[in-house]
């Protein structure tokens, strides 16, 4: 990996610390397919400490995509985040689950169902180290762990709503109004599928899924959040998952 590959990752990293914001990226290092994505994302993860998790898109169609997330960027239900210093553009409302036992590489589906100690509502910060986003390329965007900025898990669900899933109600509360919702998204057979691909994918990475990993599953509902205060997602009756930015 080139010193500049490298360079790039730790200006990446400091915008989404409060560092100055990118305004390009050159040609040369904008990754030219997955590959170089990934092999991207394994230099800005490699800089930021241990993996705390994953994000990986259930119920999309071919193969998912997916990025670590570093330890440090999730929080506990209700914490509050300064929105300003890592540079929080909209949140995501997502189902994730939670690890009790390593993966393997070759774990099939029903060792990955036995893994999942628990699943969680959670809200996913997207954040933009950027001076023009949509200048950049996606591919940038990808190697930037997918944009990750922060994730908020709230409390685990009633594992009854495995069965749900499919057309689980979320919405999206910002200061208390609702912003939007939907009633569709990944089921449980397509979240364990992801998972199961996921497992093998980290493995060759050298990333091995491991216990207490939390892994989003792809977003249910977004929006920009503005200047609002207190975010929250909801889902039903199932439970809700609330963050309170700063600015």
């Amino acid at each position: 990996m080139t010193d500049a590959v490298i360079d790039l990752a730790l200006r990446l990293n400091a915008a989404h610390d409060g560092g100055p914001l990118i305004e390009s990226v050159p040609e040369n290092l904008t990754p030219a397919d997955m590959a170089a994505v990934y092999a991207m994302q394994d230099v800005v993860i490699g800089l930021l400490g241990p993996v705390g998790g994953w994000k990986v898109m259930a119920g999309g169609q071919g193969e998912p995509t997916c990025a670590p997330i570093p330890a440090n960027r999730y929080f506990d239900n209700g914490a509050g985040i300064d929105s300003t210093r890592h540079r929080f553009i909209f949140p995501e409302v997502e189902v994730a689950v939670k690890l009790g036992s390593d993966l393997p590489g070759d774990a099939d589906a029903a060792q990955v169902e036995a893994a999942i100690a628990s699943l969680h509502p959670v809200l996913e910060m997207i954040g933009n180290p950027f001076v023009d986003r949509d200048s950049i390329h996606a591919n940038v965007r990808l190697g930037d762990l997918q944009s990750n900025g922060a994730v908020v898990v709230g409390p685990a669900f009633d594992p009854a709503i495995k069965a749900d899933l499919a057309t689980l109600p979320v919405s999206l509360l910002l200061d208390g109004v609702e912003t939007k919702s939907t009633a569709t998204g990944a089921s449980w057979d397509a979240i364990v599928e992801a998972i199961t691909w996921l497992a093998r994918h980290a493995a060759t990475r050298g990333l091995p899924l491991t216990a207490g990993q939390v892994i989003i599953t792809g977003s249910r509902v977004l929006a920009p959040h503005g200047t609002s205060k207190h975010v929250e997602g909801k889902m039903g009756d199932w439970g809700s998952v609330t963050a309170e930015m700063s600015y």
